[in-house]
This record gives structure tokens, sequence and C-alpha cells, in this order.
């Protein structure tokens, strides 16, 4: 038997008016920052501009995501959508971690050059003062849109939280290097003037080194999602709990269940020994219980209730199920 619980219309609504903010403001940042990178011959701020047109190219994907995963199971896709989410956050994140390297192997180009006697460019300060204020502020007005969607929806969507954290550590990228760029003329006369020709590139390289983690963490996340790697301890304990108690008040015996992580959704087995003959109707009225419990639990899921009298496929690799 099999059962499918799926966020409300109103969360996808939400979710969906806050990715299209999103994406007209990172279009905004990124011809902003290409244009900035221009005319102050900032590796920096290119970086910057590149990691918001990726954020803009995201929020247009992402919204295309958060229709399809409403979508229910047809003949096509037996399982339904949920997955798409966790391969939008994999591939997300790989596009997020390239931009990061390719802005440090840049960086450590220019710091080589310059240290084998080769000529890098003078910034121009202007105009990083101007974009670096302003992209701030927009970023951090993402962050927060973004965050109080994800709270507004139950804290169950894995592309607000992927945007949230990418809106803050675009502004991280444009603060860190919009301040720390604009120190550099400060820098003459003292123990750092040596270096205020590869500043910019400096700059990148610490950036990348503070926060290449997140998408590296976001990544290895989603991937785990995709390999069918079980569910978080806690989400399987929550489950085994609840099913527990519901065999119990139904006479039926609980031998264990298998919960997979799909973006904002779950795939969920249990298997039950009724030790008694019981109807069809039986296991779908335990099913209707059950899936309401567990929607509160773990939020939405896609329920299997299996009949047997196996513990598990292995005796030995059962004795670890929960």
């Amino acid at each position: 038997m099999s059962a499918d619980s799926h966020p409300p219309r109103s969360d996808m609504e939400i979710e969906a008016r806050a990715l299209a903010v999103g994406k007209w403001a990172n279009l905004f940042m990124a011809v902003a920052g290409i244009v900035t990178a221009l005319l102050s011959r900032s590796d920096a701020m290119l970086v910057d501009g590149l990691y918001s047109a990726v954020n803009f190219l995201s929020a247009i994907v992402a919204a295309r995501i958060g229709l399809s995963i409403a979508r229910p199971a047809n003949r096509r896709r037996p399982w339904g959508y949920d997955f798409d989410e966790a391969l939008y956050v994999t591939f997300r994140s790989m596009i997020l971690i390239g931009i990061l390297l390719f802005a440090l192997f840049v960086s450590l180009s220019k710091i080589a050059t310059y240290l084998t006697g080769g000529a890098v460019p003078t910034l121009v300060f202007g105009p990083i003062a101007i974009y670096a204020v302003t992209i701030v502020l927009i970023c951090a007005g993402l962050a927060f849109s973004y965050h109080r969607a994800y709270v507004a929806t139950g804290r169950r969507s894995a592309i607000l939280q992927t945007e949230s954290k990418a809106a803050l550590i675009d502004g991280a990228i444009s603060l860190g290097a919009g301040g720390a760029l604009l120190s550099l003329p400060f820098l003459p006369g003292t123990a750092l003037e040596p270096l205020i020709p590869i500043g910019d590139a400096l700059i990148v390289v610490i950036l990348v080194a503070l926060i290449i983690w997140q998408p590296v963490k976001l990544f290895l996340r989603s991937l785990a999602d995709l390999a069918g790697i079980s569910a978080p301890p806690a989400t399987v304990a929550a489950v085994a709990r609840r099913t527990r108690a519901a065999a119990l008040e139904t006479g039926f015996r609980y031998l264990r269940c298998a919960v997979l992580r799909a973006g904002r959704s779950h795939y969920v087995a249990v298997y039950l020994d009724p030790q008694r003959p019981v109807t069809a109707a039986e296991i779908d009225a335990f099913q209707s219980r059950l899936r309401t419990a567990l929607d509160e639990a773990i939020g939405s899921l896609r329920l299997e209730v299996v009949v047997t009298e196996r513990r598990g496929p292995e005796t030995k690799a059962a004795s670890l199920l929960p």
C-alpha cells in the first residue's frame, strides 16, 4: 500500500514568490558586478558578478523544480518528482564550487605573475565603493526574504534553504571584497604596502577559503540523497517511534522501517506483521492514520506499508535496523 503527502499549495506559492524576487535581484547584481569589474579592473568584483549570474539562472530552474515536485506520480515517474529537488541542489552546489575554484585559480595566477616580476593592473576604487554598499544591502534583503519564506513553509524547502545561504555568501563576498579593496589605499607606509598590487587577488583567496565549505556541505548532503543513503538517524528514529506506536494500537507487530530523504520530502517504507488475517481496508486505514502522524513529524512523504513476517532481507543486517 502506498500514499503520498505533499506541501499545500500555499507553501508552493510562498516559495515561488520568494524565488521570483530573487531572480530579478540577482540579474541586477550580476550586471552590476560585471560592469564594476570592468570599470575597476577587480577580479573580486568579477567573481561576485558571476556568482550572482549563477544565482539568477538557478532561480529560474528552482522555480520550475518547485512546480515539478508538486506533480503526482505517473507512469513515466512512478515514484514522483521529489528527487528533482535533490538533483537541483547537487548541480547548484557543483556550479558554485566551480566558480569559487575558478576565482581561486585566477587569483593565484595573478599572485604568481606579480611574484615573478610581471605587471598587474591597477585598481580603480570609485565603482567598488558604490557597488559594495548596494550589493550588501540587496543580499541582506534577499537572505531575509528567502529565510522568511523557508520558515513560513515549515523549514522543509531545500531550495529556499540553499538560496538563502547563497544570498548570504554573495553578500559576504561583496562585503569582504569591497571592504578589503577599499582599505588598500590606506596601506602605503605600513608593513603591508608590498601587498597592495595583489591585494585584490589575496582577498579572493581568503574569501574562497572561508566560504567554499558551505556549497561543499550542500553538495555532500544532496549527493547522499541521490545515492539512496538513509535519512538522518533522528528522522528514522521519529518514523520508527510513531510507526511502532500505531502498530501497537492496531495489534500489528512492527518489524522495521526504511527512510530516504529527497529534498524536502521523504520516502518511507514500514514493514509490519499483522499476526492475524487482515483485509485490505484495515491496512488502508492503518496507512491513513500513520501518514497523518508522520506528516506532522517529518513533513511531506510517500509512504509504503509492506505486510510481511520477515524482519529484514538479511538476518544480520536486519538486527541493525530500527
